[in-house]
This record gives structure tokens, C-alpha cells and sequence, in this order.
């Protein structure tokens, strides 16, 4: 049988087989390492770009006061329902005395 191998064929494939995967080690692993760098900086990039959007946002957020304009609208909004309560606690007791 021509296409099946002998125990030296297998043994000088094994062979070969480890001396590329030596061979291309230091190769593999200095590319890696270009790619590590990379994405590295381009996470740095990122970051940055969040830090000054966010930044920008909280300048408007403070120039634009609307901090204090929520806080209005929730007290009004407080306001409106306690008074909503009141009315109802009047409406019970009314028809509870009656």
C-alpha cells in the first residue's frame, strides 16, 4: 500500500512538524505582540474620546442648570401628588362619615 506510512515516515513528519512550530514561534509571538500594542493604544484612543464626550456633557448639563430644573420638576410633581392624596383622604373621610 503506497499511501500509507511507515513508523519513519510519521516519526520525520513529527519531526518537521515541531522545527516550523519553532521556527514560526518568535515570528507568531513578535506579530502578537505588534497586535497587543495596537489594540492597546487604540483602546487608549477610545478612552480618551469617552473622557472628552463626557466632559462635554457635564459642562452643557452644568451651563444649562439642568440639574435645577429637574429638581423644580420634581418638587411640583411631589406637590401635585400630596395635594392628589389630600383630596382623596377628604373624599374617604366624606363618605366614610356619611
Amino acid at each position: 500500500m503506497a499511501t500509507m506510512m511507515n513508523g519513519k515516515q510519521i516519526v520525520s513528519l513529527l519531526l518537521l512538524l515541531v522545527l516550523v512550530v519553532y521556527a514560526v514561534g518568535p515570528v507568531l509571538a513578535e506579530e502578537s505582540q505588534g497586535m497587543m500594542e495596537r489594540v492597546e493604544t487604540t483602546a487608549k484612543r477610545v478612552g480618551q474620546k469617552i473622557e472628552d464626550k463626557t466632559k462635554a456633557v457635564v459642562k452643557k448639563v452644568e451651563e444649562k442648570h439642568i440639574g435645577d430644573k429637574i429638581e423644580q420638576k420634581l418638587k411640583k410633581a411631589a406637590n401635585k401628588t400630596a395635594e392628589g392624596f389630600e383630596k382623596a383622604g377628604k373624599k374617604i373621610e366624606q363618605k366614610l362619615s356619611n
